[in-house]
Parts: C-alpha cells; structure tokens; sequence
C-alpha cells in the first residue's frame, strides 16, 4: 500500500500545529515516508493530482476544512483514499467519518486496516464540497472569519455574537425536484454530512452514502430563542424545531439576493452564476 501526506503547515491553532507536527513525525517515520507541505491557497490540489499520478493509495490530509477541501476535491472520482488528520476550527468531515481526536496508535492502526468505503459529494457553481453548501447567516459568518486573523472556535462565536445584532435575513429560491420553495431565511443549508462541525449538527439525519441532499432551512427568529437554537443545533434536533423546514432532494438550484452570500465547506465563494446549480455526485471518493 503506498502512503502520502500533505500537510497545510499553518492551518488551526498553536496546539493543533503543534499536534500535527507530532502525528506527521510519527507517521513519517512507521511509513518510513516524507510529507509534502502546501505553500499557498490551491497548492493542495496540485500535490494531490501529482500524487494520483504516481499511484498513492491513501492520502493523508493534515489540516482545517480548507485544506481537506482541496485535496478532496482533486481525489473525488480516483480511486485513491483519504484519510484525515484534522487540524482546523470546524473539522465537520472528519468529525463525521470518525477521524477526530484519534490518538496516533489509533491513526496508524486504522491506516494499516485498509477498511475503504466510498462517500457523496456535492459540488456548487463547479465548486466542489464534502459536508455542507448555503446561504444566509452561517454563510455571512464565513464570508467574516475567512477576514480574521485569530482562528478558532471561539473566535466563530464571537463573531456570530457580534453580527446577529444587525443581520437581516433574506429571500431567496430553492428549486428541487420536489418544487420550487421561495423562503424568507436565516440560513438555507444543503447538506451532505450531518454537521458544520465542532459538533453543530445542522442535519443530523443527513446520510453521505443514500446520493442525496439534506436541505435545512432555519426561518427568521428573535434573540431571546438563540439558546434553544443552540440547545437544537449541539444535541442533534435542529430537525425538530420549531423554526426549522427540513427534506431530502438531488440537485437543485438556489437564487442568492445581490446582497446574499454562499458558502462551501464553511469557505465563503464568489458564485459565477445565478441561480446557482447545486449537484450531488453519489459515490464519488473513496475514504478510509
């Protein structure tokens, strides 16, 4: 079995770069391998076509949803898997496959058991993402701390805090193939896996292997329900609130205010087209 990893060198925090520079020693050494590291935004995609090329097997992916993103996206339809050692603020894709907080014994012992299944993908205006695409709010917050310069959990919620005071939802369009929805929001999200991550599961019944789409869509609400908001969001019933319109659906097209902003994979983008066409790929990367 042949091993790479690419690592974003700069990606999380102190302790997450400093835990990461641990893993990938250990891993370098028992694979007797040497990890690549990416220098600039996109790098990850190149290194990762490169290593296609030359036949890797698994691909170790050491960094934040950036950076899985990217490398994801240039694995999606090769027949190389992905493995990750996340190291970012969110780490939604790793959360769900179940490859956070694993301990190095524990990274080496599921590498080396080879146990492979192939995942969904989405991909929005050509972009490409593995956990979950929207607009409104979470994609405004997004479109904020992709400015910031201290990342981290805490920073996303102070953030969040902050812009809630004058934000203002909007409406927009979401065709599917159930029907057209036209929907006054604060979110619209169109999920492949259950969560954002850090554990906020805004779709908890969303499955990444039935090749389709879970599309959550939070109404407008005041202040004082933002803790039952939370209390839905972190213990899985986002789905059963009262505020929430939620179904399954395959592709879709979503209309985007001017003034509105979409997401993917928690990075804000800047869509080439409107309504934007947003497509499930089934089975569409292999991961380990």
């Amino acid at each position: 079995m042949q091993i790479s990893i690419v690592v974003n060198p700069v990606s999380g925090t102190n302790s997450a770069r400093k835990r990461a520079k641990r893993i990938v020693k250990a891993l370098e050494e028992h694979f007797c391998i040497k990890a690549l590291y990416t220098e600039y935004a996109g790098h990850g995609i190149e290194l990762t076509q490169q290593l296609i090329a030359k036949g890797t097997d698994v691909l170790i992916a050491v960094g934040g949803d950036g950076t899985v993103n990217e490398i994801s996206s240039a694995l999606t339809g090769s027949r190389t898997a992905l493995f990750i050692v996340p190291t970012g603020s969110g780490n939604g894709l790793a959360r769900d496959l179940g490859m956070y907080g694993l301990s190095i014994k524990q990274i080496i012992e599921r590498i080396e058991q080879n146990n492979i299944h192939l995942i969904d993908s989405g991909v929005a205006d050509k972009k490409a993402f593995f956990c979950t695409c929207g607009t409104g709010f979470d994609a405004y917050i997004g479109h904020l701390f992709a400015q910031t310069k201290v990342r981290g959990f805490l920073t996303y919620i102070k953030l969040s805090l902050h812009a809630f005071k004058s934000y203002t939802p909007l409406t927009y369009q979401l065709k599917t193939n159930q029907g057209e929805y036209t929907r006054k929001a604060f979110v619209i999200n169109i999920a492949n896996n259950k969560q954002f991550g850090n554990n906020a599961y805004i779709a908890p019944l969303a499955n990444m292997q039935d090749g389709l789409f879970t599309v959550t869509i939070i109404k407008p609400f005041k202040w004082y329900h933002v803790p039952y908001m939370a209390y839905s969001l972190f213990f899985k019933r986002i789905h059963k609130n009262k505020f929430v319109e939620t179904f399954d659906c395959g592709d879709c097209k979503l209309t985007i205010p001017e003034n509105g902003y979409l997401h993917v994979d928690g990075e804000p983008i800047t869509t080439q087209s409107n309504p934007v066409l947003i497509q499930i790929r089934p089975a569409s990367i292999h991961v380990l």
